[in-house]
């Protein structure tokens, strides 16, 4: 998360976790809300100077639409639905049912009218960032704070000192009634759950969950253990699989921590008054190609997971572009995996900014160590005032052009055409600024609609008028973090 000016609309993202009570800038009471940095504000809650000039106008050909939102002409939005918590998260769906993940808990919405989407539950159960998948019945929830207990209605610990007991990890729940999950088990992992990602394990009956995290605060068995003082360091260097066994999901489990060693140690947030740590930030999988592209903050990394509950590092590699190396994606024919930097200090000033965009990389040179990118992508909109930077994004499932569907914080909803990935453009957009200005979380194409969970504004959901979504497939579900099979 880069913070460009000093005047950014305060607003939460993804990233950076920061001690209990220091936010005092934040919109919401510090002590209350677990959440991440708000952009534009050092760890004594006062204003960031700005580094980057407006230079530039980022000029695009797009026809906008005279509103009172900020889009293209070819980008409607169908329906809203505000929040009834605080910091909208991550979005997964199953059917005609979307997940919605928010710092309270998550709501469940009947999708089958993305013109009217039915809420059928709205589930408190506080902790960051609540990050969701579903797979059939269950549904996985990431938290990534020291809580007093394993129960949804335990409160978040102080981070200062450091809590040397309380529980963090994921928490699973079953949905076999949308309309009214069930609390079924959590299960403590080490320096908490910041992302997670599923890969179904028929073989053993059960769903194994990667979970991952890093040291940028600490926890029971996070950061310096012999230091109740100590901040996040040292680093996590890990991933925690966990099983969740078909038949008795309450019966989940660490199965395994795994070692994930990086090139070099993320120390960008040094400057902040954060740690230095190690560890995967986000994880790709494809099923079929049997690869994970991850995202580990100081580098990015291919993994074979062919064996799931085994995976191997196959390459390492770096960008000194990208300042958090934070989501990735593959194109549905796999040629093509996408990473995106969520920039420190903000991007969308300068055309010049290498920093927050989208990086496009041959997949099959990056497993034969070539590291040069096809080419990057950076919205052209200047956002002054406002924290800007790419973050969830997936392709749209079509097999004869690519195209993305990305969030962009203040930056709204982007639909990107890389088909030629060194003349990457922007198709289409929707940047809201009523009845609140838009900071989109997650930004995802699902059977037809883009699907965003923003931050202040809770679940909006959009339709692209464009060629771009021509020839695209439909899924009975979709994790967006997840793709199971190539498009023939």
């Amino acid at each position: 998360m880069r913070f460009s000016v000093s005047r950014l609309l305060i607003i939460v993202t993804s990233f950076v976790l920061v001690m209990a009570g220091a936010t005092s800038a934040a919109a919401d009471d510090p002590e209350s809300f677990p959440g991440d940095l708000p952009p534009g504000y050092d760890l004594a809650g006062q204003p960031l100077e700005g580094t980057a000039a407006i230079a530039a106008t980022l000029g695009g050909e797009i026809k906008s639409s005279k509103g009172p939102d900020d889009r293209s002409q070819n980008m409607k939005i169908m329906s809203s639905r505000p929040q009834t918590s605080f910091t909208n998260s991550d979005v997964a769906f199953w059917g005609d049912k979307a997940y919605v993940g928010n710092y309270g808990g998550f709501r469940v919405f009947d999708i089958s009218s993305p013109a009217n989407p039915k809420l059928l539950a709205d589930v408190s159960c506080p902790g960051p960032q609540n990050d969701v998948a579903v797979w059939n019945n269950l549904l996985i929830l990431s938290v990534d704070a020291v809580m007093a207990g394993p129960n949804c209605g335990d409160a978040q610990l102080p981070s200062v000192p450091r809590p040397t007991s309380g529980w963090e990890g994921v928490r699973v729940f079953d949905v076999s009634d949308p309309s009214n999950p069930q609390f079924v088990k959590s299960v403590y992992t080490d320096c908490g759950s910041h992302t997670h990602n599923i890969i179904p394990d028929d073989a053993n009956d059960r769903l194994l969950v990667y979970v991952l995290s890093y040291a940028l605060r600490g926890g029971p068995t996070c950061g310096d253990t012999s230091d109740p003082n100590s901040p996040g360091t040292p680093g996590n260097g890990q991933i925690s699989i966990v099983q969740v066994p078909y038949a008795d999901p309450a019966a989940a489990s660490v199965l395994k921590t795994v070692p994930i060693p990086v090139g070099q140690t993320f120390d960008d947030l040094v400057p902040l008054g954060l740690p230095a740590t190690d560890g995967c930030h986000d994880v790709q999988f494809f099923y079929e190609l049997g690869l994970a592209a991850a995202a580990c903050l100081s580098v990015g990394q291919l993994w074979d997971i062919s064996d799931p509950a085994n995976p191997v590092i196959l390459e390492e590699f770096d960008n000194d572009s990208i300042e958090i190396w934070h989501s990735a994606t593959f194109t549905w024919d796999g040629e093509i995996v996408v990473f995106g930097d969520e920039s420190v200090f903000g991007s969308c000033l300068d055309a010049s900014q290498l920093n927050g965009r989208l990086w496009f990389y041959d997949t099959a040179a990056l497993q034969s160590g070539g590291e040069t990118p096809l080419g990057s992508f950076l919205i052209p909109r200047l956002q002054p005032g406002e924290y800007c930077s790419s973050h969830l994004f997936n392709v749209l499932p079509r097999n004869d052009r690519y195209v993305l569907a990305s969030s962009w914080y203040g930056g709204g909803i982007s639909v990107i055409d890389f088909t030629d990935p060194g003349n990457a453009f922007e198709v289409g957009y929707y940047d809201a600024q009523v009845p609140t200005r838009s900071s989109a979380w997650a930004g995802y194409w699902y059977n037809g609609f883009i699907y965003s969970n923003d931050i202040p504004r809770g679940l909006d959901i959009f339709n692209l008028t464009d060629s771009a979504k021509a020839k695209t497939v439909k899924f009975p579900y979709l994790n967006p973090q997840v793709q199971e099979n190539l498009l023939p």
